[in-house]
């Protein structure tokens, strides 16, 4: 079974198999994304996947219950942009903190913190052990933006250079242009790499493999760094296709991991 927790009774919660069941957690972001795609649009298109996958997936292994998505994280890189909304690093600690606490509480021994925003990865792989040692879950962290998750799904579709998969770039603009046409302003998108001194370098790029402690503005004037230029509706579309039979993978995967 797929299901969302918030449409479920207590008793129906109580009643599951906590021994083949696994909670997702899902944390997305409201923060700028340049001057063409909405403050939503991390939250957005994590939402839109996972109502594509419990509309299209089936989970042979028990149940999967996505928890009710967080749609503010910790995004303060992006302040001094309007529209940012954003937690502190000990308060959003302590609210996941809190939030799995009754998670664990209902019985559930395995969770998946489904991250789309890159500035909560930090938090969520430091949160997850602490989660593990707190509560005995086993805890994963699932994250697309500092991991291969997307590589495969842009073969034969990405047409911007290195650095044009980032922030609000080809990939979360075609996102976007599937999900959310009616919010996308293309005629404001701009292309723009990170700044030289976090490209043209061996060692500390936004990449890695050694990072610096950047914010935004430091990194770029218009907000975006990549290429939304290259988006299209129809790349979002296959994407999101592609999204699902990966997460499929990786969330039996985790199924079949036991610590």
């Amino acid at each position: 079974m797929i299901a969302k927790w918030e449409n479920l009774t207590r008793d129906e919660i109580a009643a599951l198999d906590k021994d083949k069941a696994i909670v997702l957690l899902p944390t997305g972001a409201t923060e700028q994304h340049g001057a063409h795609l909405p403050v939503g649009t991390d939250s957005i298109i994590l939402s839109t996947l996972i109502d594509k996958f419990v509309a299209e997936a089936t989970f042979e292994e028990g149940t999967l219950l996505f928890a009710p998505p967080l749609l503010v994280g910790k995004s303060n890189e992006h302040m001094g942009f309007a529209g940012t909304l954003t937690f502190g690093t000990q308060t959003y600690y302590a609210m996941l903190h809190d939030l799995v606490k009754a998670i664990a509480a209902s019985g559930f021994k395995k969770l998946v913190l489904l991250n789309s925003h890159g500035g909560n990865t930090d938090m969520l792989n430091m949160i997850s052990r602490d989660l593990r040692i707190d509560f005995g879950m086993n805890v994963f962290v699932f994250d697309w933006w500092f991991t291969s998750f997307w590589n495969k799904g842009l073969e034969g579709l990405k047409e911007s250079g290195t650095y044009g998969v980032f922030h609000a770039c080809e990939l979360e603009t075609s996102l976007m242009l599937h999900a959310r046409p009616e919010t996308v302003h293309m005629e404001l998108a701009v292309d723009e790499d990170p700044v030289a001194c976090l490209k043209d370098n061996d060692y500390v790029t936004v990449f890695g493999p050694y990072n610096a402690g950047w914010k935004t503005s430091d990194v770029t004037q218009s907000g975006v760094i990549g290429a939304p230029s290259y988006a299209t509706a129809e790349k979002g579309a296959k994407l999101f296709d592609y999204a699902v039979k990966e997460l499929k993978n990786i969330i039996s995967a985790f199924a079949r991991t036991n610590y």
